[in-house]
């Protein structure tokens, strides 16, 4: 009597499970099925113990199911757990956690499988696209910090020769300026121009000017001394600093870089161009109470006189 009340509580427990219950032979086909499991994989009871476990797996999943129920039926393991999907009636396929434990008889013999399907489809979608989010989150961050470093970079940097661009070399030239008002040690600013740039720009197109004042850039970074700096001022003008120096001092390195220039022989596509460049330079002694547009316009004013005097020299304001 209480052996036909256990099995019918069993019974009744199998039957009213939320939770998709199955029972397999050690072969995997189906021998028993709760209403929970038709209403999740959309078979009949009827229809259930038509099918073999192999029916509700992904092809490529096989395999690994046939190796698994195996151990099971050869008592090696006496219970599995695992996540996969599993195919509908339907054709549609969903997430289900499995946990499969053997069925003994008296002898402790296995004689079945019960499998219990926890359905996750919603979690692990929800996982995927939390993920997938999380990836586009993390890619579209690179993105705006290498647009973040990219502006930050054109708001130093002049985007065709490299150089700092006007707006920092401004900022340089205050800061040496209060160090040289500390220190009393003096500086010097020089602006190049390129002599009759226009014609270079006319005779062999403004790609081939491009090109040259690349190539003077480079030949810039050659000739200054490692404390000094040079920027693109606009256009063909460039824009140095020489720091901590005498007037001398500064002779010496604008002329070598004037006629580094005047040496250059630049090959584009064939054709031999030659340009020259004129210098003016302005020096601040350490006492002078002039700010930094002041000392560009007296290094601008002796650019011109070089200009108006024959053009590819120094000059000193």
């Amino acid at each position: 009597m209480k052996s036909l009340l256990k099995e019918d509580l069993y019974a009744k427990i199998f039957h009213s499970a939320l939770l998709a219950i199955a029972v397999t032979d050690k072969q995997g086909n189906f021998m028993a099925v709760n209403p929970a499991w038709c209403k999740s994989l959309g078979w009949t009871e009827t229809e259930a113990k038509t099918l073999n476990i192999k029916d509700i797996t992904l092809v490529e999943e096989q395999p690994i199911i046939n190796q698994e129920l195996n151990k099971i039926a050869q008592g090696k393991v006496s219970s599995l757990r695992k996540e996969q999907r599993y195919k509908r009636k339907d054709g549609t396929m969903f997430w289900a956690d499995l946990y499969s434990s053997a069925l003994f008889d008296d002898k402790e013999k296995v004689i079945g499988i019960l499998d219990i399907f926890v359905d996750i489809d919603t979690q692990v979608i929800s996982e995927k696209v939390h993920g997938e989010l999380f990836q586009s989150l993390e890619i579209l961050n690179k993105e705006l910090s290498n647009a973040n470093i990219g502006l930050k970079r054109q708001a130093k940097y002049d985007s065709l020769t490299g150089l700092y661009n006007r707006w920092v070399m401004e900022e340089m030239l205050n800061k040496e300026i209060n160090r040289s008002l500390e220190t009393k040690r003096g500086f010097a600013v020089g602006i190049a121009d390129i002599d009759d740039f226009k014609k270079v720009n006319d005779n062999y197109g403004h790609d081939c000017g491009d090109f040259v004042l690349v190539k003077l850039t480079q030949s810039f970074l050659q000739k200054i001394r490692v404390t000094d700096s040079v920027c693109r001022w606009g256009g063909e003008e460039f824009l140095f600093l020489f720091p901590e120096t005498i007037e001398q001092g500064a002779t010496i390195v604008v002329e070598r870089i004037r006629k580094s220039i005047e040496e250059l022989n630049i090959d584009y596509k064939g054709n031999l161009i030659k340009v020259t460049i004129t210098i003016g330079v302005s020096f601040y002694n350490g006492q002078d109470h002039l700010d930094a547009k002041e000392l560009v316009n007296r290094a601008d004013k002796a650019l011109y006189k070089g200009k108006s005097s024959g053009k590819n020299k120094v000059v000193f304001s």
